[in-house]
């Protein structure tokens, strides 16, 4: 890798940090994801929706990654809400809504 360029971008909101560096006399794009922050929210929204009965909660069930949800759309052609449910069964860290898992 050389040291002549090297490009960090971090974008908080969606938890996606680009790295931009030369290799070989090409240039290199590597995305990462940090989901902590996302995790840590829906802990807390599950805590407090806890014992609570659909209507009382509104829509919102969980969070997708954005890198996720992306590759999603790119496979499917359009939001599968299927594919959605079956990813967060999978991933429960991210649900925001405990009921959703048991239905």
């Amino acid at each position: 890798m050389s040291d002549t360029l090297k490009i960090l971008d971090l974008n908080r909101e969606q938890g996606i940090r680009t790295e931009v560096h030369e290799e070989d006399g090409r240039l290199v794009f590597k995305k990462t994801y940090d989901a902590e922050p996302f995790v840590d929210i829906a802990h807390e929204l599950r805590a407090h929706t806890e014992g609570q009965r659909w209507n009382e909660h509104g829509t919102h069930v969980g969070f997708i990654p954005m890198a996720e949800l992306g590759q999603m759309l790119r496979q499917d052609g359009e939001f599968d809400k299927k594919r959605v449910r079956e990813w967060l069964q999978k991933n429960p860290a991210f649900v925001t809504f405990s009921k959703y898992l048991r239905k």
